[in-house]
């Protein structure tokens, strides 16, 4: 009896291997659509079917079997084997998504990869089985150490914005919708700077990334150094080693400008675009 109910356990972990493949292969066709399975569906399936592969061949050991099967088994456990010693590894750490914040139907996840010095987080929306990634990503490094402490999702006025608190302090208000987000300039400048200032306490640990609503210039504050991009230029402040800045103006060619740390300070986002402003209309 034991025998018997051994042998139907072992058929149907062949069967359902078997009917793991057309499945695997149509749910990675819709990720290269872009889009992503909720609770990681796609990686738990592998994962299922390497385990299966590998479980089969020692229990059906003993079995009187059919020749055809007997080798099916053998087969099949090192084709599980071969890639498990490669793949498992990777698909419980490589290409997860884990969600790090939700608001409705939106949320905030992120990925990783072998060739990522940081995790990549994004905007995402839940649609069934999927989320659909939405706008630009986010690049929050040390993020692992800290929480997220605010993450909201403003339709009305076409952003999301957030900020966290950990090995780095983190903050961002990006776009969700151009238009909104431009119709709401005024709000979402104040905005940009309330965000901002709740982070002032922490300036060596910083990582802000701000879009302007106005002419969607972005400035991005990376520990050491600030970056401010608009459709033409793209502008730096640097803190070299000791007590001095490099300021980077590109303008028509690029200009390297010297400045004492404390003549700069830190500014808010609003500050820093006038600050390269003046210098690119040649005050100092």
């Amino acid at each position: 009896m034991k025998t018997s109910l051994r042998y139907k356990i072992v058929l149907w972990m062949v069967w359902v291997q078997l009917a793991l493949l057309p499945i695997i292969y149509i749910m990675l066709a819709v990720t290269n659509n872009g889009l992503i399975w909720r609770w990681n569906l796609l990686n738990w399936l592998m994962v299922g079917g390497y385990i299966l592969g590998l479980l089969a061949l020692p229990l059906s050991r003993g079995l009187e079997k059919p020749k055809l099967l007997k080798w099916w088994l053998r087969i099949d456990f090192w084709l599980s084997a071969i890639p498990a010693i490669l793949v498992l590894p990777l698909l419980f750490y490589v290409g997860r998504h884990n969600i790090d914040a939700e608001d409705g139907d939106y949320v905030l996840y992120h990925t990783r990869g072998l060739m990522m010095a940081a995790p990549h987080y994004a905007l995402g929306k839940k649609e069934g089985l999927f989320i659909r990634p939405m706008a630009k990503s986010v690049r929050i490094n040390d993020y692992d150490n800290g929480k997220m402490d605010c993450f909201k999702v403003d339709t009305l006025r076409g952003c999301f914005y957030g900020l966290n608190s950990g090995g780095a302090q983190v903050s961002w208000i990006l776009p969700l919708d151009s238009i909104k987000y431009h119709q709401y300039a005024e709000d979402i400048t104040e905005l940009i700077d309330s965000i901002y200032q709740a982070q002032s306490l922490f300036r060596d640990y910083y990582h802000g990334t701000f879009v302007f609503p106005d002419n969607f210039a972005e400035i991005n504050y990376d520990s050491y150094s600030i970056n401010y991009e608009d459709s033409i230029n793209y502008n730096t402040i640097d803190r070299l080693d000791g007590d001095s800045l490099r300021v980077t103006i590109i303008n028509n060619g690029i200009i390297e400008l010297p400045y004492p740390i404390d003549s700069v300070g830190n500014l808010t986002p609003k500050e820093v675009r006038t600050f390269f402003e003046k210098l690119k209309g040649g005050k100092q």
